[in-house]
C-alpha cells in the first residue's frame, strides 16, 4: 500500500494513456488525468534533491518529493524553488531531473502530462 501512495502518479499516467488510446474520453477526463500526472511529477514523485551544498561543487544527494521541491532540509526546498525564476540557473535545476531512474520517470511523466494537456486543449478547440 505504501508503494501505491508513492507512485500513484504512474497509475494516473497509465489511465491517461488508456484514455487517449480509447479515444472516447471527454476533454474533462483528459484534463483531470493530465493535471494529476503533472502535479505528481512536480510535487510528489520520488527524486534526487540536487541542491547546492556548502562544499563548492557538490550537491545534495538526499531523496526529495517531486522535481520542484528539495529534500527535508528547509533551505534546499527554497533553493530548488528559487532556481525556476532565474533563467541562467535552469541548468542547475534540471541537473537533478535526470540523475536517477525515478527522477527520469518523474520528468518524462511530467512532460507527457503537459503534452497531453496541450493536445487536449488543441483537440477541444478544434472540435468547438
Amino acid at each position: 500500500m505504501k508503494i501505491l501512495q508513492r507512485y500513484w502518479g504512474l497509475v494516473v499516467l497509465l489511465l491517461l494513456v488508456a484514455a487517449w488510446w480509447n479515444g472516447n474520453a471527454g476533454p474533462e477526463l483528459l484534463y483531470l488525468f493530465s493535471a494529476g500526472v503533472v502535479i505528481w511529477s512536480l510535487l510528489q514523485a520520488p527524486a534526487w534533491c540536487g541542491a547546492a551544498t556548502r562544499k563548492r561543487g557538490t550537491f545534495c544527494r538526499n531523496n526529495s518529493y517531486g522535481l520542484l521541491l528539495g529534500c527535508h532540509i528547509r533551505e534546499h526546498r527554497w533553493q530548488k524553488f528559487k532556481l525556476l525564476f532565474y533563467s541562467r540557473r535552469w541548468a542547475e535545476f534540471s541537473r537533478g531531473t535526470w540523475a536517477t531512474p525515478s527522477a527520469k520517470l518523474a520528468t518524462v511523466s511530467g512532460i507527457v502530462g503537459t503534452a497531453s494537456a496541450i493536445a487536449t486543449g488543441i483537440k477541444d478547440f478544434a472540435l468547438s
